[in-house]
This record gives structure tokens, C-alpha cells and sequence, in this order.
């Protein structure tokens, strides 16, 4: 059980607010009227056109991917789960779920990328180790891996920094920070 507290509800809000600007960025709608999964994870967001389900999260890191898990095999799509940072410097922390059929393969520690034309990816935090150097370019359709080579060399190529700090920027602006 948990004590519902003011940060607590801020941080829900944050999350909430950055995969909702994660899904606007991306070209997403997001689909109220068919209900595919069970009221479990009813409070997951479905995007039909790219087969996702986006989940605002504040519960432990990895943690609560079992339940994303489990939500992806039974509407057979993948998930894309958004942190807030809780504490220090303020960005959001995804991790992608690509659905297989046996089984859900994750992409941790993800932060939002932002191009200098304005296109946004979900890049390998630099400050984390992972298992995969994927990156995941956010536009309509589904979200699919792809090599950091993707990445244009006019945007500093594979000097994530400028390209993370327009993404905070563009995230404090929806927060209201700045």
C-alpha cells in the first residue's frame, strides 16, 4: 500500500503528462472506444494504429514490467513505459516492450532524443549501462528498433547531449517549469 502524498501525486502527473507529449510528438491518437484488456490494466493507454500500449508509471524501475508484460501478451502489442525522474535533474526514463510470441523482449533505460529539425526518438540513456543500443524513432506507426547510425551526423551523430538537453527543454515547457 502506498501513502498518497503530494510528491507522489506530482510524480503521477509528470508521467502522465510526458507520455502524453511523447504520444502528441509521435503522430499518436489514442483509442478510448474498444476496450482489449482486461480491467487491469485498463488504466493503459491504446494506441491502434501502432499496436502499443503507453503506460504512465511511477512504480519501481523494472519492476512493474511483469504487469506491462503480462498486458502485452494478452493485447498482443507492444508497450511503451514513461518515468518521471523523481528526484534531481528532471527528464522522463522509458522502457520499450517489443511483443513476441514468446514473450516480451525490453529495452530499458530509453530517454527522449529530440532532433534539430524536432524529430524525436527514444535514445539509450548515456548515463545507464543496457543491454541494447537500439534507438526508436517516435512517429506514426509502430515502434521498431533501430541502429544509432539512424541518427543524423548534422545532430551531432553519436553525441547524445544536445540532442537530450532540447528534449528536457521541450519536456519543462509541458511541465511548466520554464
Amino acid at each position: 500500500m502506498y501513502i498518497v502524498t503530494r510528491e507522489r501525486e506530482l510524480a503521477k502527473a509528470r508521467a502522465l503528462s510526458g507520455a502524453l507529449a511523447i504520444a502528441e510528438r509521435a503522430g499518436w491518437r489514442i483509442d478510448r472506444s474498444v476496450l482489449i484488456i482486461p480491467p487491469p490494466f485498463r488504466n493503459y493507454l491504446h494506441i491502434a494504429a501502432a499496436e502499443l500500449l503507453l503506460v504512465p508509471s511511477i512504480e519501481p524501475s523494472r519492476g512493474d514490467l511483469d504487469t506491462v508484460g503480462r498486458g502485452t501478451r494478452i493485447a498482443r502489442c507492444d508497450a511503451l513505459v514513461v518515468k518521471a525522474s523523481s528526484a534531481g535533474h528532471r527528464t522522463i526514463y522509458c522502457a520499450v516492450g517489443e511483443w513476441q510470441r514468446h514473450g516480451t523482449v525490453w529495452h530499458h533505460a530509453r530517454r527522449l532524443w529530440l532532433s534539430r529539425s524536432n524529430e524525436a526518438w527514444l535514445v539509450p540513456d548515456p548515463a545507464e549501462p543496457d543491454e541494447s543500443d537500439a534507438i526508436f524513432r517516435l512517429s506514426p506507426g509502430r515502434l521498431r528498433p533501430m541502429r544509432p547510425a539512424r541518427l543524423s551526423a548534422t545532430d551531432g551523430g553519436c553525441d547524445l547531449a544536445p540532442g537530450l538537453a532540447r528534449a528536457d527543454a521541450f519536456l519543462a515547457a509541458v511541465w511548466g517549469d520554464r
